[in-house]
């Protein structure tokens, strides 16, 4: 140090060896697992959250069932008409499941397969045992009058459990199908009715307004169901514009587009106000 002032001597800087090709790779080797611990850190963590999400959904948020009831079948082909009734119910069952299948928030029941041979009876129990969130039952009208026209639909009568949310559900229904060009059939009652059958057998049509309790049956599929449950006559297969609207492949598509969207806002209606279900 001599010549220098010692305090401000500062020893000379270490010069860094160059890496040999052997650190060189071993480096490279160290910063490569590094990458590879947090890629698999990451794929771990996002595996855990994903998985997480479906078990959340699966347990918490399970979709609905809904349960389809294409009317007649087999042998019984229902009323004849323009086309027969069978027809119409297979068709609009088959678009109206595809719809929610699409949607993805569905489980579907099918009362029977197409062409099956089964009983009302034995629809029904099964509809039963399912527990379902909704039941639609698709039919279609027939008249000796050929001018007879028009939509409408019977919910679960006054007397039953599930009148007042089967009620809500027709009026939907109804609702959906006048938007598409249906008309609705009854003076006042916008597509809605109560059918019963008297001690004869005879089948008794009464108006919506009409909150009367009867000692009467009511259409077998709607009988013994703890969910909001309906009948649709979709339109009158004796009816040539009737059948052109809603019998064909694009009117029964037409059908069921409208039942689809009144199912969705009925199911709205339940996620918003979860008191009433």
């Amino acid at each position: 140090m001599k010549g220098k002032n010692w305090r401000e001597y500062e020893p000379p800087k270490k010069q860094r060896q160059p890496r040999t090709t052997y650190e060189q790779r071993s480096h490279r080797r160290k910063r490569k697992g590094g990458l590879l611990g947090k890629l698999k850190i990451a794929v771990i963590l996002f595996a855990i959250g994903y998985f997480g999400f479906l078990a959340y959904y699966t347990f918490f948020h399970k979709p609905y069932t809904i349960a389809l009831d294409a009317g007649h079948g087999g042998v019984d082909i229902g009323a004849e008409g323009i086309i027969n009734e069978v027809e119409l119910t297979e068709r609009t069952v088959a678009e109206l499941q595809t719809l929610l299948e699409e949607d993805g928030r569905f489980r579907i029941i099918l009362s029977r397969k197409e062409g099956e041979d089964m009983s009302i009876t034995e629809r029904n129990e099964k509809f039963q045992k399912k527990h379902p969130d909704l039941m639609l039952s698709v039919h279609g009208n027939a008249s000796d009058d050929s001018s007879a026209n028009g939509f409408e639909c019977y919910p679960s009568p006054p007397g039953y459990e599930n009148h007042e949310v089967s009620l809500a559900f027709a009026r939907l229904l109804a609702e959906e199908m006048e938007t598409v060009g249906a008309k609705l059939r009854g003076s006042g009652t916008e597509g809605v009715r109560f059918g019963y059958y008297d001690s004869s057998g005879e089948k008794v049509l009464v108006d919506s307004t009409d909150m009367e309790i009867y000692d009467m049956d009511t259409f077998g599929m709607l009988k013994n169901m703890d969910c909001p449950a309906v009948l649709v006559e979709q339109c009158f297969i004796t009816n040539e514009q009737d059948v052109a609207e809603f019998g064909t492949e694009e009117g029964c598509k037409k059908a069921a587009a409208a039942y689809y969207r009144a199912i969705c806002r009925y199911l709205e209606t339940l996620e918003e106000n979860p008191a009433t279900e």
